[in-house]
């Protein structure tokens, strides 16, 4: 599989992303990707489309979501990956992750309206659709009522850590997490370890916990980043993951996809590492 690429790590509007499972699928194929993962923030509702979507393609597929954890009392996230989606445990610890989110948002509506800046919190309900209301939805409400000038603002000035309607997000911890994972039948993945210093800091320690693998490559990954933890994976005979996070175009900007490539032979180990 020379120069074949996939893209291990994208999210669609089960989560938060903008475009539905099979619509993320169909663009990966048109970018020329030969296997992607969707690994959706605390679930695996949009799994199942795009995994058929993946099937009409010819496209290698994981199955995957993306699960919100706390070490250390910080929050970080772990990737699961080649999961099945019949695991009750896993399936019960993502419903209870859901009615988290739900809870925080009526929160955050609340810390909102102190401030005086009422919302509708319908109106942010009809924007998630399918998925439980997070900060991204509300960000993009404020926006859309020109209460602030972009998405980001709505981080910056109202929802962002420190600011006035900020909620913490309650987590589940990570050993528990990767534990549910392997009982899934999948492989845990540390994500994206090169986004914050906090994560960097604890990556020694982090790494004592039965972590299959890790994000090698990211769309906020330097170069050097990309170096690094190749050779740290390579030392510590871990797998190597990664792709481009991308949401479409939920944030404002334009799409990632496309823009981080991960080479194929990283997926075919893994493919290994599942038995598969």
């Amino acid at each position: 599989m020379v120069s074949a690429y996939v893209d291990l790590h994208l999210h669609t509007r089960f989560s938060d992303g903008s475009d539905a499972p099979a619509a993320v699928v169909h663009r990966a194929a048109e970018l020329g990707f030969r296997a992607v993962a969707i690994v959706d923030h605390d679930t695996v509702s949009g799994v199942s489309e795009a995994e058929t979507a993946a099937r009409e393609f010819r496209l290698g597929f994981l199955r995957g979501t993306e699960v919100s954890v706390t070490f250390d009392r910080k929050e970080l996230h772990v990737v699961g990956l080649g999961i099945r989606l019949d695991c009750d445990p896993l399936l019960a610890a993502l419903e209870t992750l859901r009615q988290h989110r739900a809870e925080r948002a009526a929160e955050i509506f609340a810390r909102l309206d102190e401030l005086g800046v009422s919302i509708n919190p319908e109106e942010v309900k009809a924007r998630a659709g399918h998925s439980a209301i997070g900060r991204l939805h509300i960000a993009q409400e404020l926006h859309a009522r020109g209460v602030t000038k972009t998405v980001q603002k709505a981080f910056d000035q109202y929802i962002g850590s420190g600011r006035g309607a900020f909620i913490a997000k309650e987590s589940l911890p990570c050993g528990e997490v990767i534990d549910l994972i392997h009982e899934a039948g999948g492989l845990a993945f540390l994500a994206h370890p090169g986004i914050g210093v906090t994560t960097q800091k604890r990556l020694p320690r982090l790494l004592q916990l039965p972590f299959d693998g890790i994000e090698v490559y990211h769309s906020k990954h330097t170069p050097g980043q990309v170096t690094a933890f190749t050779e740290l994976a390579k030392e510590r005979k871990l797998l190597i993951s990664g792709g481009s996070d991308c949401h479409g175009a939920a944030k404002g900007g334009p799409p990632d996809l496309g823009k981080v490539r991960v080479p194929y032979v990283h997926f075919e180990r893994i493919l290994e590492a599942l038995g598969a």
